[in-house]
């Protein structure tokens, strides 16, 4: 099943309301926690509840839930048997916090990138077993296999009943971003000459879309083979967008002046098809569409042709007296302007070309077929 493919109502009722969902799983997690609890009693089994908090807490996705229970239950091994060894071998107190500081001086040290939050773990379980020097090592075992089971409990929980798939949030994301960066180019070639529209609102929630995919590459590559070994395709894609994000920013700051309107909505008119591009792009990605829309092939080429045509309408090359002149009243040639903004539209067509061919890719790759039938993309 493609990540494209259109949500089950099932998953599209825990995603609309994965707030409220969330809660829910993490309650259903400590009441199992509490349930074991009051049947066995194990000594210090509230660090199973503690656990189950952190790992839940701020992590919704199956992904991350996996993720990160997989980093505490690692951590937390390498830590105990580490405290455990220096309690049940070392007499001496200042020996063993000697050992104790030095060890976590040295996670700290080597703590970075994306197992740091094992690191982490390993230096504050290696303090907790340690703890005065004065207890047992059966202590400690207890609060590693409290905190294992805490990590058991929340996997469970999180893949089994109501999962919350990053996989939709990613895709619910990308939607997100194209179809404000389609509105923002549909409403800008709609708007009259010299409009005062302000898009950083709409753009501004583009760039937040994603920030937030960014963020939800470590849980996809836990929850899609696929979308795993397209790992760096999903930050090219994120870069893309940026992109694309940029080059819409620019548009406000465009100006023309009316002797030039034709030449300026023929180009438009070129424009438009970017923006209609980008709408059919975002309605397959939400999956309101069952195949990923076709480009004419070679678009930014027969783009750059057309605009070109649309340029030797106008008068768009001015004598060097006359280029002299207008920089010395401080004025803009205004052919200058034309040929900027044609090359603003054609640089938009070859970022919308990228995204679809992106997008492709990742199709392609969920429906098992050849990475040489990505050209079937594009219209032949």
């Amino acid at each position: 099943m493609s990540v494209f493919d259109p949500a089950t109502p099932f998953a599209d009722f825990i995603y609309r309301h994965f707030r409220s969902v969330h809660a829910l799983k993490l309650g259903l997690a400590l009441l199992v926690a509490v349930t074991i609890n009051a049947i066995w009693a194990p000594p210090h089994f509230i660090w199973s509840m503690v656990t189950i908090v952190v790992i839940m807490m701020s992590l919704p996705q199956v992904g991350g839930a996996i993720e990160k229970s997989l980093q505490r239950a690692i951590g937390t091994c390498l830590g105990s048997a580490y405290g455990v060894m220096l309690v049940a071998t070392v007499d001496s107190y200042w020996l063993i916090m000697s050992l104790l500081i030095l060890a976590v001086s040295l996670i700290c040290f080597i703590s970075a990138g994306r197992y740091s939050y094992a690191y982490l773990v390993s230096g504050f379980t290696i303090i907790i077993v340690v703890g005065d020097a004065n207890h047992d090592t059966s202590e400690a075992l207890w609060r590693t296999a409290n905190i294992l089971s805490g990590c058991v409990i929340a996997i469970l929980v999180s893949l089994f009943i109501f999962p919350i798939k990053a996989k939709q949030d990613w895709r619910s994301q990308l939607t997100h971003a194209i179809d404000n960066m389609a509105e923002v180019l549909a409403q800008h070639l709609k708007a009259p000459a010299n409009h005062d529209l302000d898009f950083r609102a709409k753009l501004e929630a583009a760039m937040k879309a994603v920030l937030t995919q960014k963020k939800l590459f470590f849980s996809l590559e836990w929850e899609s083979k696929t979308l795993k070994k397209h790992k760096v395709l999903l930050s090219q894609l994120a870069n893309k967008q940026v992109r694309l994000i940029t080059l819409l920013e620019l548009l406000p700051l465009t100006r023309w002046q009316e002797e030039d309107k034709d030449a300026y909505l023929q180009i438009n008119a070129v424009a438009s098809e970017l923006a209609f591009y980008l709408q059919q792009l975002a309605e397959f990605v939400a999956g309101k569409a069952q195949q990923l829309p076709t480009l004419p092939e070679c678009l930014e080429q027969e783009l750059q042709h057309r605009l070109q045509l649309s340029l030797a309408s106008a008068t768009i090359v001015a004598s060097t007296t006359d280029l002299d002149a207008a920089a010395t009243d401080g004025e803009v040639p205004q052919g200058f302007a034309l040929t900027g903004y044609s090359w603003l539209i054609y640089q938009l067509a070859i970022a919308v070309e990228a995204l679809y061919e992106d997008i492709a890719i990742i199709e392609i790759a969920y429906n098992k077929q050849p990475a040489s039938q990505i050209t079937t993309a594009k219209a032949d």
